[in-house]
C-alpha cells in the first residue's frame, strides 16, 4: 500500500503517488439535498491526475480501498455513493470494479446496494452504488429513500 496524505476540509481529499510517479486522488464530496435522511451523504471520486498511461499496479487498488474503508470507519454515520455513467461507455466496467472491491474488502458492518438509473431522452445510463454502516441505516430504508429520490429526479426533469 502507498502512503497517502489527507487534506482536511469540508470535502476531504486524499492523494498519493505511485512508484511509477503517477499521482492519484480520492475525494469525498458532501452532497446537499433537502432531506434529513441524506444529511451525511458524500459522493466518492478517484482518479489519476496526470492523465498518463496506467501501469498494472495492485498497490493502487489496495490504497484506494483502504482509504475508503478507513474513512467510513472513522465517519460511521456517512452514506457514501458513487456514480458510473455511460458517457464513455465504461459504466459496466466501473460497476464491476466497485463490486469487486467491495467483496474483497467487505466488513460485515457495512452494506452496499446498487441502483440502475436511466435518462432515456439523453440516452445516458447510470449505475449508482451506496455504502453505509448497518448500525446506523437499515438496508430497506436506504433502498426506499434512494428510490424515492430517483423518482423525484425523474419527475423533476
Amino acid at each position: 500500500m502507498y502512503q497517502y496524505i489527507l487534506e482536511e476540509g469540508r470535502d476531504p481529499l486524499f492523494y498519493f503517488t505511485t512508484k511509477y510517479g503517477l499521482k492519484y486522488f480520492v475525494s469525498f464530496r458532501k452532497m446537499n439535498f433537502d432531506s434529513d435522511f441524506f444529511e451525511n451523504l458524500y459522493s466518492i471520486d478517484f482518479g489519476e491526475t496526470n492523465n498518463q498511461k496506467f501501469f498494472n499496479d495492485p498497490e493502487i487498488e489496495i490504497t484506494i480501498t483502504t482509504i475508503i474503508n478507513d474513512y467510513l470507519i472513522m465517519n460511521p454515520t456517512l452514506i457514501v455513493y458513487y456514480i458510473c455513467d455511460s458517457i464513455d461507455l465504461k459504466q459496466n466496467f466501473r460497476k464491476k470494479l466497485f463490486d469487486k472491491w467491495y467483496i474483497k474488502t467487505q466488513k460485515k458492518e457495512f452494506s452496499k446496494v446498487n441502483f440502475h438509473y436511466e435518462i432515456s431522452h439523453e440516452n445516458i445510463n447510470y449505475h449508482l452504488g451506496f455504502i453505509f454502516k448497518t448500525e446506523f441505516y437499515e438496508f430497506q430504508e436506504v433502498v426506499d429513500k434512494v428510490n424515492f429520490q430517483l423518482d423525484e429526479f425523474t419527475t423533476f426533469k
